[in-house]
This record gives C-alpha cells, structure tokens and sequence, in this order.
C-alpha cells in the first residue's frame, strides 16, 4: 500500500492513515529515523524534512551555515541519491565539516564529501545478528560478536567501554531482568501540529544529529 502509513493499533487491529482497518494478531514493526524538528525553523531548502545541502556539507542560501548528520540531505553523486543517515556517515561528515569551515576562514578550496558504506551491522535477537561487510552477507552469532565488538571499540572513553563490557559479560552469564517501562511517543517530523521553533537567528549553525553511538542500533546504523 503506497503512500499509507500506520496510524494506530487497535486490540488486534491495525489503523491506516486512509481509515482502513486490517486484522493482524501478529504485529512486526520496524521504525526508521527522521530530522529533528527544530530544523524546520531554518529558512532553507528541505528534502524530506532534511536540510539541503551542497557537496561541502554547506546550505547554499544561507553562507555560514553547515548541515550534518540525520538533519541533512547530502546528495550521493555516485547513486544518484543521497547518503544515508547512519553513524559512520556522520562521523566523517562532522570531520569533513570541521575541515571546510577551517578552510573557509582561511579562504582555502574546500573538500567534498564522499565516502561509500563500509558495512551494516544489527543485532535481531539474543546473540544474534545480521551483517552486511564490503557486500558480502552473513548471519548468527559471528555477525552479532562482529557487532558488539565494533560497537565497543567505537564508544568513547575507556570508563564507559569497561561499563558497557562488564555489562555485557553479566548479560551473558545470567538472564534478562523482566522490567516494564511506561512510553510515550517521541516527536516526529510528520507532526503538523508540532510548533515552530528555534528560528535560525545566529550568523554560523551547524545542524548535526546526535552521533553519540550508545543509543540502540538500527538495520541501517553502523
């Protein structure tokens, strides 16, 4: 169903955004990721909620300001698309960034972003996962020791390393505590209701997402 959404779950039930009503007692979901909606404030070209911007990471009509990260849409020249939203990108983005806003006060050439996908890693289960390395596909436990291994590596500090280590150690050792937790739905881009705020004011943004590695991965993370 093209350009449907799922707008509710009803006892056994599912809710489109059209009003359809379609029975399923066995309910999968998978959710995906969208700008922060405080980018909407900026007076700029937008691709799907995202920021535009040119192959310098650099808003076009707004000199000064840089885009990064899930907040912007960086044109792909080698797909035809875009670069997708995911950790390694915006790592290296951030760098590429930080290179050009140096080079642009120094009245240098700046450096275009290009960079091609490494791999993809998810865990699906416990010790279980999924990979996708230099094209080549695998699964089980290899791909999910493969994942928890990078994943570590990449964390910052060695004091949260060691945490997240003994952690998982523990994790291992013993079975899962069963903890309910109350959720509440998270803002999303699609809101219309949601306010506008934060209207671009200052001479040099940088609109970047939270690259920070520790919240839970996703198929198209790193």
């Amino acid at each position: 169903m093209l350009n449907t959404r799922v707008a509710g779950l009803d006892g056994d039930v599912v809710v489109l955004s059209d009003g359809q009503r379609v029975d399923a007692r066995t309910i999968v979901w998978t959710a995906g990721n969208s700008a922060n909606p405080v980018v909407r404030g900026i007076p700029c070209a937008m691709e799907r909620g995202r920021i535009v911007v040119d192959e310098h990471l650099r808003v076009p009509t707004l000199p000064g300001v840089w885009a990064l990260g899930d907040c912007a849409h960086i044109a792909d020249p080698a797909t035809g698309g875009a670069f997708p939203p995911t950790a390694q990108h915006a790592l290296r983005e951030g760098r590429c960034v930080a290179r050009n806003i140096a080079a642009e006060l120094r009245g240098a050439a700046k450096t275009p972003f290009a960079f091609s996908t490494i791999g993809l890693l998810a865990a699906i289960g416990r010790r279980t996962g999924v990979a996708n390395i230099l094209g080549v596909n695998f699964s089980g436990f290899v791909a999910w020791w493969l994942w928890r291994t990078i994943y570590l590596a990449k964390l910052p500090r060695f004091e949260k390393k060691l945490r997240v280590a003994l952690d998982w150690t523990l994790d291992v050792l013993f079975s899962k505590d069963l903890v309910q937790f109350g959720t509440r739905r998270a803002p999303t881009i699609s809101q219309a209701d949601a306010p506008e705020r934060n209207h671009f004011a200052a001479p040099t943004h940088i609109a970047a997402a939270n690259t920070d590695p520790l919240p839970v991965p996703q198929l198209a993370g790193d």
